[in-house]
């Protein structure tokens, strides 16, 4: 890869990410003033700068990653296959799962990948690996740019792997793709200053309370509601927590000592 490609893939990605944010901002902005689960909460803190720098850097690492990822496992699963055949493969799909429908392959990658998330989201908050997740819980004033804070082992080892995972057993890269994009919007959602609670659809569904709890500093919310969209996985491994009329009023990881800046978050983990 020469400077030129390289350049290109940097202005890309943050075309990308600015395109995000602009769009995302005019959706819940307004309607976290609307809306708002907490009220008091301000618009603009400190903490915007840090979430959107993990918005603007880590995306342009991550595709490095997401290659690297995919290599190293193309490679173990078509040893011996000419380089073309591979490159076909991950590029239109293969298997039973690469000839399903476009839409069937999106519900499938959905489902799976909500699963798979739910353990690796509970695996991250165990002894060995919270120091890492800790970054996410962080911010004490959580909205929807607190999407994007996520410490790159973190992220790397559960979105970017599940997903190379998605096309490594067959699926195609719009499947993959289509529920990525969908996925943005849905957790900026979640994440939102949004007193929404769903209702009768709030076990189907994951809304802004449902997670906000998982975010709370509040230790009865503590360790609940791991799941990314589908809120039976909670139910059914006993983690669901979300009682009525009551909303959660404090976010944040108590009694640490987390940087409030990126590059010092970066770091942190690595000095626990």
């Amino acid at each position: 890869m020469d400077i030129e490609q390289l350049f290109y893939i940097m202005v890309t990605t943050w075309q990308g990410f600015l395109l995000w944010l602009v769009l995302l901002f005019c959706l819940f902005v307004p309607l976290s003033k609307l809306t708002p689960c907490n009220p008091t909460q301000p618009i603009f803190h400190k903490g915007l700068v840090t979430d959107a720098l993990y918005g603007l850097i880590l995306p342009l690492f991550t595709r490095f990653i997401r290659i690297a990822f995919i290599v190293i496992g193309a490679s173990a699963i078509f040893y011996g296959d000419s380089p073309e055949t591979i490159r076909s493969y991950l590029e239109n799909g293969f298997g039973p799962l690469g000839q399903l429908p476009l839409w069937l392959q999106a519900s499938i990658v959905f489902i799976v990948s909500d699963f798979i998330l739910y353990w690796t989201h509970r695996w991250f908050h165990g002894r060995s690996m919270w120091r890492f997740h800790a970054i996410h819980h962080s911010s004490e004033h959580v909205d929807w740019l607190s999407t994007f804070r996520f410490h790159p082992v973190n992220l790397w080892l559960s979105f970017t792997l599940v997903d190379t995972l998605m096309l490594l057993v067959g699926f195609s890269p719009e499947a993959v793709a289509l529920m990525a994009g969908f996925n943005t919007i849905y957790s900026s959602m979640v994440h939102a200053n949004l007193n929404w609670t769903f209702g009768p659809f709030k076990y189907i569904f994951a809304s802004p309370v449902f997670h906000r709890w998982h975010h709370t500093s509040q230790e009865e919310g503590m360790d609940k509601n791991f799941a990314p969209t589908f809120p039976l996985l909670d139910i059914v491994f006993g983690t669901f927590y979300m009682p009525d009329n009551t909303l959660p009023a404090r976010y944040g990881v108590p009694g640490s000592n987390i940087p409030k800046t990126f590059f010092g978050q970066i770091l942190w983990p690595f000095r626990q």
